[in-house]
């Protein structure tokens, strides 16, 4: 009976150390930072929030860091860029907006402006129709925690031998 004992915590203990890792959600203030994994592999980390009825999220993934925006009540010409400007904390920047039928996607390019987001309060997002407020309260932290899991899982991911030093080069 014994021997059956061991056998079974060997086979969970075996099992988890190959399982396919599950998605970690941490909140900070409105904000919920998730990490996303795809065919078991490391994809990007996002932090989001709902403000009324528009959907926030800001992405960190290999190609950079994304803004997405979404409503129920937005119909959009699916594959469309449209114009618009973005400003937070007395700084402004032009870039496209990617159309999906419910939402955009806008790619932050730009390193000053998003060091701005940090201390801005809002982001505005303005377009030809309208102008968006975005609220940024608590994303100063949120968006240190977005990198820092940016980071950490892409160094860490499950094609990282844990049991040999990784080379050093210069």
């Amino acid at each position: 009976m014994n021997t059956n004992a061991v056998f079974v915590c060997s086979i969970l203990v075996t099992s988890s150390a190959f399982a396919q890792p599950t998605e970690q959600t941490v909140a900070i203030g409105p904000w919920e930072i998730a990490t996303t994994y795809k065919a078991g592999k490391f994809d990007s980390c996002s932090m989001s929030r709902t403000a009324g009825d528009l959907a926030v999220s800001f992405v960190r993934a290999e190609s950079g860091l994304l803004l997405l925006l979404d409503s129920s009540k937005w119909k959009l010409e699916r594959g469309s860029a449209y114009p618009v400007r973005l400003a937070a904390a007395g700084q402004s920047v032009e870039v496209k907006a990617l159309a999906e039928t419910k939402g955009v996607t806008i790619a932050l390019a730009e390193s000053s402006f998003n060091a701005k987001l940090r201390t801005a309060n809002a982001l505005e997002v303005q377009a030809e129709g309208a102008a968006l407020r975005v609220p940024l309260d608590k994303s100063a932290q949120a968006l240190e925690r977005l990198e820092m899991c940016f980071d950490k899982n892409s160094r860490e991911g499950p094609e990282t031998n844990p049991f040999v030093a990784p080379s050093r080069r210069p």
